[in-house]
């Protein structure tokens, strides 16, 4: 058992952590999946399918950032302690190499305001190669 799976809120993270994967559509689609959610970070991973890919076997761009976007927001939810919708407001990516096997992207909200948030995403490769890096800034409903 380790630190996070005696904390109180392991339930809760972990009732999030499915929402994510089983009810946005989206990530369902792409396999999705979350292995750490706590109050200082989420973790998720997608595994490299041909269906996502360009036509060089990269995972398309668009993809990536859905990637960066899904997990931007997870942290700012998961920082806030909200359980609501939460909306980006604005994505800013940068792409640094292909994304040619799975993915894992790593989000920490940097500003868990009351209204607006802001997060950073890194996603690396399998090989623990950076792919894109991500600010993501969202905001909860008044």
């Amino acid at each position: 058992m380790t630190e996070v799976d005696d904390d109180p809120r392991h339930e809760l993270w972990q009732r999030k952590a499915r929402h994510f994967e089983s009810r946005v559509h989206f990530n369902k689609l792409c396999q999705l999946r979350v292995s750490e959610w706590t109050d200082e970070r989420v973790v998720m991973h997608l595994p490299h399918a041909e269906v996502l890919c360009n036509s060089t076997n990269g995972i398309h761009g668009g993809v990536v950032g859905a990637l960066a976007d899904t997990c931007g927001t997870a942290a700012a939810l998961a920082a806030t302690g909200a359980d609501t919708f939460i909306a980006t407001v604005s994505m800013n990516i940068n792409y640094l190499a292909a994304a040619t096997t799975d993915l894992t992207a790593v989000g920490v909200c940097v500003k868990p305001g009351k209204r607006i948030q802001v997060s950073e995403v890194s996603i690396t490769d399998a090989a623990g190669r950076l792919v894109a890096r991500a600010t993501i800034t969202s905001s909860l409903p008044s």
